[in-house]
């Protein structure tokens, strides 16, 4: 059976303006965890709990089996964080500050070992302040890791990166916890990239889970049923479409896409009639495929909510 590594149990936070966690349950197996929302919905504040940075009003969570309050000078030692936006000194050299985390942690860990895991060895001589944001992450990274963690905090990781530093904090992501065991719990709203990387999400919503469980599990269940269309045109074909009494639903979500719900065993009969009214409209059609994605699932689910 796979560990637990994070147990929340009926965690709720209340600020003087707004209740940011409402009786929160949330249960986290090994592996690499997303914990999807919009801004707003309550994941910097649940992690801030998770780190012992603020006390909830009410409720209990668990870390590697340490209780987040009573035990947290003892499970910072177990943990590894990279918050938002972090900030380094600039003018030191990359591996003379990793040096210098090392010796503050007390650590055996050999930083340059560090820099060559997460592919920033090259740079171990140049300034923090010369770095792309995304070997400035790697770097973080690298921080995270000085302690031996058995699991890393990361809070929008990705955020402000390029599409070329996405894919390098991704990719070192995924190979940390093949090659080397390292859990990863991350809270994000790009749900693309917890898609490709992650074995496991959570959904919240007003502070709330509303949803849990394998990736692929909770994009089957909230998906059924939903088809994207891809044409020339998705204005002019939509307004079409009303005409097609079996839809149960059709929204334009972009200047080429059209996202329907059908029974799945009406698809082959969807396609003909939309290709019917394409070659009347004179658009294209490109292809009618499932919408199957962790953005169509939560879409869905705030749909419901």
């Amino acid at each position: 059976m796979t560990e637990c590594v994070i147990s929340i149990s009926g965690i709720t936070k209340d600020f003087p303006d707004v209740r940011a966690l409402d009786n929160l349950d949330l249960q986290v197996s090994q592996g690499v965890f997303g914990l999807i929302g919009p801004n707003g919905a309550g994941k910097t504040t649940l992690i801030r709990i998770l780190l012992g940075l603020i006390k909830p009003s009410s409720g209990r969570a668990r870390i590697l089996g340490h209780d987040v309050v009573k035990d947290s000078l003892r499970l910072r030692r177990r943990i590894g964080v990279l918050h938002e936006d972090p900030a380094f000194p600039k003018e030191l050299k990359v591996l003379d500050y990793l040096e210098i985390v090392a010796k503050l942690y007390g650590s055996e860990k050999e930083p340059r070992k560090l820099l060559e895991m997460v592919d920033l060895l090259y740079a171990e001589n140049r300034r923090i302040g010369n770095l792309s944001a995304g070997m400035c992450q790697r770097l973080g990274i690298a921080q995270a890791l000085i302690g031996n963690p058995e699991l890393i905090i990361l809070d929008e990781p990705t955020s402000n990166l390029d599409v070329i530093g996405r894919n390098e904090v991704l990719e070192l992501i995924v190979r940390m916890h093949r090659d080397f065991g390292v859990s990863f719990f991350i809270a994000s709203h790009i749900l693309s990239e917890l898609e490709r990387t992650c074995h496991s999400v959570a959904f919240i919503h007003k502070g709330r889970i509303i949803e849990q469980g394998n990736v692929m599990d909770v994009i089957k269940k909230h998906t059924e049923g939903r088809f994207r269309i891809r044409t020339s045109d998705s204005e002019l074909l939509l307004s079409a479409l009303s005409d097609i009494h079996f839809l149960e639903a059709a929204d334009a979500t972009g200047p080429t896409t059209i996202t329907v719900t059908i029974s799945p065993h009406k698809i082959e009969l969807l396609e003909a009639e939309i290709e019917k009214v394409a070659k009347s409209l004179g658009i294209n059609i490109y292809g009618v495929e499932p919408a199957y994605t962790l953005e169509d699932a939560f879409k869905e689910m705030l749909h419901n909510a």
